[in-house]
């Protein structure tokens, strides 16, 4: 299945990285681990420091932005 996610940059430097997943049916990027943090997909888009990728048979691949605009 797949799949497109996000990382903000900045949160590289903790121990933990949350990784937001592209809800469809809602247009919202919403963190994985707790669904209540979420963006908005064009606020994820325009932000510089954001990363989307997609995900497919557990391989990633950095995506361009206007890819999934």
């Amino acid at each position: 299945m797949k799949k497109i996610r996000a990382i903000f940059i900045g949160d590289v430097r903790f121990d933990e990285c949350p990784v937001f997943e592209l809800n469809i049916e809602s247009n919202y990027f919403e963190m994985i681990i707790d669904k209540e943090i979420r963006y908005k997909k064009e606020v994820v888009i325009k932000d510089d420091d954001f990363i989307i990728f997609n995900v497919e048979d557990d391989i990633a691949t950095v995506i361009k932005k206007q890819e999934i605009e």
